[in-house]
């Protein structure tokens, strides 16, 4: 049985495949299927690396076995529910296991088309944040469950990464070894990737 991992991947970094890793041997997944976004409705593609780079180093990182370029083959905007659904057809209608922040669960409902989610996928919920052991939000959790939303919380320990955090290391020209692979941080370095973030900063 595989679960996906949806994201920009702007770009990939250790922190996604730690989460990968744990979803998979805590459920029991057979592989982790990660799947960059193409044009995403809500991020500006000035943003962005181009889709084939943040492709390419997600490859680099977990294999172009564990990646899929689903959203470079179906329409645009890369509206999720269009993609859960040619991966709930050739999941033999089964549905989609879909790893997802709590945060951004608990916004599904202004996702678009937000019956389609609910009917085609079943979410792992990854909680940010812990209090006195419990979850946060337990009342919106609640909240969904009542609506008939398909999920399971996992607790999993967290790597202090992100990918805002690995460009803004590039803008000031500091070093990201152990922030991502060593395949990915030569392949930002050899395209010049995100540098010209800096290249704007000093015009």
């Amino acid at each position: 049985m595989k679960c996906y991992f949806f994201g920009t991947f702007n770009p990939i970094h250790k922190g996604h495949i730690e989460i990968a890793r744990q979803v998979r041997e805590k459920l029991g997944f057979e592989s982790v299927i990660f799947v960059p976004s193409y044009m995403p409705p809500h991020k500006a593609t000035s943003e962005l690396e181009s889709f084939s780079h943040r492709l390419k180093m997600v490859q680099l990182a977990v294999g172009e076995e564990n990646t899929s370029d689903i959203e470079h083959r179906l329409k645009v905007p890369s509206y999720t529910y269009r993609t859960i659904e040619k991966l709930f057809e050739e999941n033999n209608n089964q549905k989609v296991n879909f790893i997802i922040g709590y945060d951004q669960f608990f916004q599904i409902e202004n996702w678009r088309e937000p019956e389609i989610l609910k009917e085609k996928i079943h979410f792992i919920v990854i909680p940010r944040k812990f209090q006195n052991g419990q979850v946060l939000g337990l009342k919106a959790f609640e909240y969904l469950k009542n609506k008939g939303y398909s999920f399971e919380i996992l607790n999993i320990d967290f790597l202090d990464v992100s990918s805002n955090m690995i460009r803004k290391h590039i803008e000031k020209n500091q070093d990201i070894t152990g922030l991502v692979t060593y395949e990915v941080k030569n392949y930002i370095e050899n395209n010049r990737l995100y540098s010209k973030l800096a290249c704007r900063k000093s015009i």
